[in-house]
């Protein structure tokens, strides 16, 4: 679609729906935007919109969407249900309906690298976007991640590559969407309040949905829905796997012992070894990037660059501090039970003192989490407005060790107290923050700094861990 003179409605006034608002109006478009907030309350992204260039952008704000009638396109937010009636009459009028990521997409002068699943996205995203940096290639890393696919867009050329975070949302109204390569992390139950598990499914499918034999995926082995998916893919597949060798005649990258091995056909080489990792839990994503890197060619100096200079991401299980022979991590960005699965299982080592829950907006399962907490987790402490069902599930499955906290800083204080020698304090909420705090990085942040001023003398330099994880 030309978009020169288009007339295009942008619902949404977050960070993806000013950027989309913003190309659109840099490329010529007659632009609507409309926002259920009012002008007062959206002043910051306003004032941004109207310092550019070009056609001045109409603004619907305080009220519900106008209708879909004379538009020639709608670019729908994250976030914005799918429901409204402007939707509604759009597809009854035949007018296309698509994410900022399809957007970008079309305007994109460089290879996609997309990446999506329901838990190591983000990190498996920075890393794909060091591997390429350090393979020398100009390199932009957008998408879910948190900066908008179609702000990069004025820094990108035919010779550079867009590494992409998609979540399912974005993915709703992808349309054309054709990555060069996909990733796909993991596909778990998620989201249940906005979508079927089958709609889900076929939600993240779509990464690969358009592939030809011109196009690549990198998949789980150890997910059967990603096998799957990868299965109906016509162009090459490179799997990786945490649990060992692949099976024979599959292509990728897994464990072998100590090494972490790459096999193509009849031809085998050790890319690392695992105790140059420095992270734990990003075991699986490292061996996703790598298959990634030997389906772009990149060189060994490349990917051991990667893997030396990756110390972690902010709120990921990230290392803290060490009091008393107890070491504390930071995990607030686990979202999901299976985040926090993935986080648990990165000490293999150790038991670790779980501090948990916050508020469920997804209409989570916390039954696969509470399975696996015996052997796994020395104790669990509970806070927020999921402690009482997680104490229910983990209680069903046997386990009693089970203590409530009326606050973050009663649980620390709890942990301390349990917590022995040897042992992990591992904050991993498994849910949204809304019920005690404004966002997943405030409460990780307050974590932190609850665990320094309690351990003003802890060192702050992180552990080399061997475990594999999220």
């Amino acid at each position: 679609m030309l978009l020169n003179h288009a007339n295009i409605l942008v619902i949404g006034l977050g960070a993806s729906g000013e950027s989309a608002a913003s190309r659109c109006a840099a490329q010529g478009a007659r632009v609507t935007v409309t926002d259920t907030r009012n002008a007062d309350e959206l002043t910051a992204p306003l004032a941004r919109l109207a310092a550019l260039p070009g056609h001045p952008i109409t603004y619907v704000l305080g009220t519900q969407p106008p209708d879909a009638a004379g538009f020639d396109l709608i670019v729908r937010s994250p976030g914005v249900l799918d429901d409204l009636p402007v939707l509604t009459s759009a597809r009854t009028l035949s007018i296309p309906i698509w994410s900022e990521i399809e957007l970008a997409y079309e305007l994109c002068p460089s290879p996609v690298i997309a990446i999506t699943g329901t838990n190591g996205k983000s990190t498996t995203t920075t890393l794909i976007g060091n591997l390429m940096r350090a393979a020398g290639r100009d390199t932009q890393v957008a998408g879910n991640i948190g900066l908008p696919f179609t702000s990069v867009l004025p820094d990108l050329t035919a010779d550079s590559v867009a590494v992409i975070e998609v979540s399912a949302g974005q993915l709703e109204n992808c349309h054309r969407f054709r990555p060069l390569t996909s990733v796909l992390t993991n596909v778990r139950a998620e989201h249940m309040n906005l979508y079927t598990w089958e709609h889900y499914v076929e939600l993240k499918s779509r990464v690969v949905r358009h592939h030809t034999t011109l196009q690549n995926t990198v998949a789980n082995h150890d997910d059967e829905i990603c096998r799957r998916i990868a299965a109906t893919t016509p162009g090459r597949v490179l799997y990786f796997s945490t649990r060992g060798e692949l099976p024979e005649g599959v292509d990728g990258v897994f464990l072998s012992g100590d090494r972490i091995t790459a096999r193509t056909g009849s031809h085998r080489r050790t890319l690392a070894r695992l105790g140059e990792l420095r992270v734990r839990s990003a075991t699986p994503n490292i061996l996703a990037t790598l298959a990634v890197g030997l389906l772009w060619d990149v060189g060994q100096e490349a990917m051991d660059t990667m893997i030396a200079e990756y110390t972690g991401r902010e709120h990921v299980v990230e290392y803290v501090a060490t009091l008393d022979g107890v070491e504390y991590y930071n995990d607030s960005k686990a979202t999901n039970p299976w985040s926090v699965l993935h986080a648990v299982e990165s000490f293999p080592d150790r038991p670790v003192v779980l501090i948990t829950g916050g508020k469920d907006d997804k209409d989570a399962d916390f039954d696969g989490l509470a399975a696996a907490l015996t052997g796994r987790a020395a104790h669990v402490i509970t806070i927020g407005e999921t402690a009482p069902r997680i104490t229910e599930a983990a209680r069903l499955h046997g386990y009693t060790d089970v203590t409530p906290a009326d606050s973050l800083q009663e649980a620390l204080a709890l942990a301390r107290r349990t917590a022995l020698p040897g042992q992990a304090v591992l904050f991993s909420p498994g849910a949204n923050s809304k019920d005690m705090f404004t966002d997943h990085r405030r409460r990780g942040t307050l974590f932190k700094e609850l665990v320094r001023a309690s351990l003003p003398d802890a060192p702050q330099h992180p552990p080399v861990a061997l475990a594999a994880g999220r």
